[in-house]
């Protein structure tokens, strides 16, 4: 049978949007200084964003937006925005990488079948041959280098009178296509923040990823 030689690439493709669709940002870390008392931080202030790379995973629409629901977090956990004498300084990073990987999808399956086998072949030669049923198949692959991007989005919490990072959390994640990083970023944003040692005040309810 003939296939179209563009099935294979349009298989793959659907195969990483899908993928993309049950969330973009999958892997989620932190970490945070344990000799730092997070309760006495009440106002918070944004320091400008670092010079960070990702084209169109990372310009202006989606640093305000990831802004604001950082902002929008904290000010659910008690903390106040405070330009002039904030407690601590948030920082955003953006980062989107050009990488590579080998991605194998089957092209096709061969059936069950069956073969002439004679079992009594060597202790009565030309006796008659026997129909045997074998029950095993084998897939064929093909194998293709796929380009992505690895994305991450970063918030630092800093400590404004002792000058250092007291708070870090990353949700990172292989972006395929630009459309889902705007209906990811709240849920990317919440899952940072699940463990910052203040949790909110009234408690909150996890925006769903898109499907």
């Amino acid at each position: 049978m003939k296939t179209d030689k563009n099935f294979y690439g349009y298989l793959i493709g659907f195969l990483f949007v899908a993928m993309a669709g049950c969330g973009v940002y999958t892997k989620i870390t932190s970490d945070y200084d344990r000799s730092i008392d997070f309760t006495k931080y009440k106002t918070f202030a944004w320091l400008p964003d670092k010079d960070t790379v990702g084209g169109e995973y990372n310009n202006q629409i989606i640093r305000n937006n990831a802004r604001n629901y950082f902002s929008h977090c904290m000010g659910e956990r008690g903390y106040k925005i405070s330009i002039d004498t904030p407690d601590v300084f948030l920082e955003l990073v953006i980062t989107a990488v050009k990488k590579e990987k080998t991605v194998s999808t089957p092209s096709s399956t061969y059936p069950l079948g069956w073969y002439y086998h004679n079992p009594y072949y060597y202790h009565y030669p030309g006796n008659h041959y026997y129909l045997h049923h074998y029950n095993y198949n084998y897939t064929t692959y093909v194998t293709q280098k796929l380009e992505y991007t690895e994305g991450a989005i970063t918030l630092n919490v800093i400590d404004r009178k002792l000058n250092k990072l007291v708070w870090t959390g990353t949700a990172k994640g292989d972006l395929y296509d630009p459309s889902y990083i705007g209906e990811n970023l709240h849920p990317a944003v919440y899952d940072i923040l699940e463990n910052y040692p203040i949790k909110p005040l009234n408690g909150h309810r996890r925006p769903k990823k898109k499907m």
